[in-house]
């Protein structure tokens, strides 16, 4: 598998690098700009790549006033928001985007859930083929109930990710979410032709491997039993820039044993 930190600062990614991490996921907002103008996009883009570890995946695809559901709903605003992000991922080089999305995404009082998944897979289905021109992923993230109440489950994800009728729209799975909603391997099983990518974190803090305890080896057997051996991104971060180097490493020793089942 390869590992990514999650974030934008150029030192914090310098030190990633040294730590031994394979990759960066940064946020699409600070890394592609969709709301700036190409000359502040590119910016960005050349301190990013100057600090020598490669973007390859961004978070925080859509704002949150920009409805994928319900009677205010605006697919053409989202389609051509999606279009700046995956050209501009083109330029960057990455090729994964996570469509989290929570606030945008959810389904408003009263709007029939029928109704919203079939404008969540319409939605899909025209910015699959906006990401397939360029050539890069798009994947849904189920999210915990307690943050959103649409798509909360991998298996969820994977439905709708097939339904957009798009090769490459596919699924992730995050520990947190995938914990807290109380869900087990067979949710990542059943989403295994759809599954693309993987967060991780420790609970219930959120924090990165080893700064409080967690067991991620339920959650690696199944990555296992699905064969995923792609990138899994570390969607936390470590504040104290005198300790970063020396917890990524020790970070990276625990992913890669529960990856492995020793832990």
């Amino acid at each position: 598998m390869r590992y990514a930190i999650t974030t934008a600062d150029p030192a914090a990614l310098r030190d990633a690098r040294e730590a031994g991490f394979d990759y960066a996921e940064v946020a699409a907002i600070q890394a592609l700009m969709p709301d700036k103008p190409e000359s502040e996009f590119e910016d960005t883009a050349a301190a990013l790549i100057a600090t020598g570890i490669p973007v390859e995946s961004h978070n925080c695809f859509l704002q949150g006033n920009m409805r994928c559901v319900g009677p205010d709903a605006d697919h053409a605003a989202i389609e051509a928001w999606a279009e700046i992000c995956f050209g501009r991922m083109n330029k960057l080089g990455s090729s994964v985007m996570v469509f989290g999305s929570g606030a945008a995404r959810t389904i408003p009082d009263g709007w029939p859930r029928e109704k919203a998944e079939e404008q969540f897979a319409s939605l899909l289905g025209l910015l699959g083929r906006r990401a397939e021109a360029h050539g890069v992923s798009l994947v849904v993230e189920p999210l915990a109930r307690a943050e959103c109440n649409f798509i909360n489950t991998v298996d969820e994800g994977a439905r709708l990710a097939r339904a957009s009728g798009s090769d490459v729209v596919g699924v992730l799975a995050d520990n947190v979410h995938w914990e807290r909603n109380g869900e087990t391997a067979d949710t990542i099983i059943a989403s295994a032709d759809r599954f693309r990518h993987a967060h991780v974190a420790t609970l219930p803090s959120r924090r990165v491997p080893g700064v409080e305890p967690h067991d991620f080896g339920p959650f690696f057997a199944a990555l296992r039993a699905i064969g995923y051996d792609g990138r899994v991104s570390v969607e936390s971060w470590i504040s104290e820039p005198e300790r970063r180097v020396e917890r990524l490493r020790s970070a990276l020793e625990i992913l890669r044993a529960a990856a492995a089942g020793q832990s």
